[in-house]
């Protein structure tokens, strides 16, 4: 530890986007008081590792780099929240190398923990908890704003909501999250000025299901999530919007054409559909078929040939059976997404779906996800030859060799020779998407006449 109780703080972050923005509040926490971020590799006097849930092999994982830290600096104190330590932490608490467990709607806490606790005797055993009850987790958790300091101007994530009531039966982070508490309309807007005034140019918005943001206001507006974007829409800047994703649980074919029509707005979705297959879905608890699927899809394609749609898809799920399967692998065929998520089903602890009979075989499961992430990359390729020829806007992120890369609207991966290194990251430019390469496609530059 540096003098003037300065410390070096690692935070590591497993799961979803909210979890990212999350620990970016918390870096700015400590940084803004005069402690020193440091990356993951680094020698740190707190460890901090803010966890996801959704898998058992997130536990896992979680297990994994809590020990690896402490094998860095044995005498580092180890703090862990997030999911993971919301719904077991009994099983958190036993870990040895760990002293504080913070669970979720408290991480705006743990900068105080961290300074109150770090100079005081370890004693063995002696761990501080800090974890709500599920009904305790009844209010939004104000952790503060995302300034984007010091960081890439090229995205920044903004959380809106905290929360599912869906309940699907196999997912684990209703019980993790809590119920919908949906952030201040006035809070976000302020934030996504904030971020645009220091150049940010994508703002994703994100949450726990950010299709339900606002359903627990009570207002009259009918639909919250689209008056919230018409008001971002609506301030001035160079700058773009994303989702970061909307449930077909909750949103249908109206929801999502009372969205589309905002140009700022980006022409991509993510639509986690989890399976093709009827039967699997109402297994699954989740409120639609197929076929509502397939017509918000069409929606979008009717909209914009180019719209592009990423997904989820889970295989192996409690008694899928050959047809089953075969129906997941024949919405990817049919429909032009742009990327699949493929995941082998996860049982999860005092979920419904871990009580029901049939369990699939990891051999079963393995070899349809190999299945599967073939479909899912042929439908990638035939998605981005669709885009041969046409113009978009890139916004550039990354440098490799001899070329610069981002994403576009419609989310392709593109790249554009930059031998020179004339083009800028963070910056917006119109590009020619002109073939197939590596994870996305090659682009130019558009010639202006």
């Amino acid at each position: 530890m540096e003098q003037n109780n300065r410390l070096k703080i690692c935070v590591h972050t497993l799961g979803c986007k909210v979890n990212q923005y999350e620990s970016e509040l918390i870096c700015e926490k400590f940084a803004s008081n005069g402690d020193e971020i440091v990356g993951e590799d680094e020698f740190a006097d707190v460890y901090i590792i803010n966890t996801c849930t959704v898998t058992g092999t997130a536990d896992k994982k979680s297990r994994q780099f809590i020990r690896r830290m402490k094998r860095i600096n044995p005498e580092a104190v180890i703090v862990v929240t997030g999911c993971y330590a919301q719904v077991s932490k009994e099983e958190v608490e036993q870990i040895d190398e760990v002293d504080i467990v913070i669970g979720n709607n408290l991480k705006s806490t743990i900068y105080e923990k961290v300074h109150e606790n770090y100079n005081k005797k370890k004693i063995p055993g002696d761990k501080i908890v800090n974890v709500l009850n599920y009904s305790e987790l009844s209010f939004y958790e104000n952790m503060g704003k995302n300034n984007n300091l010091n960081k890439s101007r090229s995205r920044a994530y903004i959380k809106i909501e905290d929360g599912c009531n869906r309940f699907c039966s196999y997912c684990m982070i209703p019980f993790a999250r809590g119920p919908i508490r949906s952030r201040d309309k006035s809070d976000i807007i302020e934030e996504a000025k904030t971020l645009i005034e220091n150049g940010v140019k994508e703002i994703v918005l994100t949450g726990i299901n950010t299709a339900l943001y606002g359903f627990d206001f009570n207002s009259n507006v009918d639909y919250p999530l689209a008056d919230l974007i018409r008001e971002i829409n609506s301030i001035n800047g160079d700058f773009r919007i994303r989702l970061s994703s909307l449930e077909p649980t909750v949103v249908d074919v109206n929801d999502v054409m009372n969205l589309v029509g905002y140009e700022k707005l980006c022409r991509h979705l993510h639509l986690s559909v989890q399976s093709g297959s009827n039967n699997v879905l109402q297994n699954m608890n989740r409120s639609y078929n197929v076929n509502d699927y397939i017509n918000i899809v069409t929606a979008l394609k009717e909209f914009d040939p180019l719209y592009g749609i990423t997904t989820d898809i889970i295989v192996g799920f409690p008694s899928e059976t050959e047809k089953d399967f075969a129906e997941s692998m024949s919405l990817v065929k049919d429909t032009e997404f742009c990327r699949i998520h493929a995941f082998k089903y996860s049982e999860r602890k005092n979920t419904k779906a871990a009580s029901l009979s049939g369990k699939i075989s990891e051999k079963i499961k393995n070899e349809r996800i190999k299945k599967l992430i073939n479909e899912g990359r042929k439908a990638s390729y035939n998605f981005i030859k669709k885009n041969i020829g046409t113009y978009h806007k890139l916004l550039t992120e990354e440098r490799y060799g001899d070329y610069i890369s981002g994403y576009t609207g419609n989310y392709i991966k593109t790249y554009v020779n930059d031998p020179e290194k004339k083009l800028k990251t963070d910056e917006f430019y119109e590009v020619k998407i002109e073939e197939v390469f590596k994870d996305g496609c090659l682009a130019s530059l558009k010639v202006v006449e």
